[in-house]
């Protein structure tokens, strides 16, 4: 991976990286032993570079990052999701075609901002538990 493009997050560094950044944040939530992860790996990479003046690109280990996979569901590896202003709006799940991943960046760079200000933020304290 060239670290110069791609940043390798923590849950102890995932809010200034993410939640607080000024761009789009692609984030691809990874597992060490995932064949499907080592596949993307590369995509992910040419993406950060071609995109990196628009968008910041994240990579988090959630074998080591249990708090941040759990708090966003995450539940197989690879899963992508991309934020705006801190809000997840996008998500795939597991291989996909790289240029399902590469629309999909394109389409927040344009579109993110306006999604973000007509999208209702739901509570945390809203829950279907009694």
């Amino acid at each position: 991976m060239d670290e110069n493009h791609v940043i390798e997050a923590e849950d102890s560094t995932w809010g200034k990286l993410v939640e607080s950044s000024g761009k789009p944040a692609i984030v691809m939530f990874y597992s060490p032993g995932c064949p499907f992860c080592k596949v993307m790996e590369p995509y992910f990479a040419d993406y950060a570079k071609e995109f990196r003046n628009s968008a910041v690109f994240v990579r988090i280990n959630v074998a080591t990052n249990p708090w941040t996979a759990e708090r966003y569901g995450v539940q197989g590896t690879p899963t992508f999701k991309i934020f705006c202003h801190g809000k997840p709006l996008w998500e795939q799940v597991g291989q996909i075609y790289p240029s399902i991943l590469k629309g999909a960046v394109e389409n927040m760079i344009e579109y993110g901002d306006d999604c973000v200000r007509k999208t209702t933020s739901i509570g945390q304290d809203i829950t279907g538990y009694v």
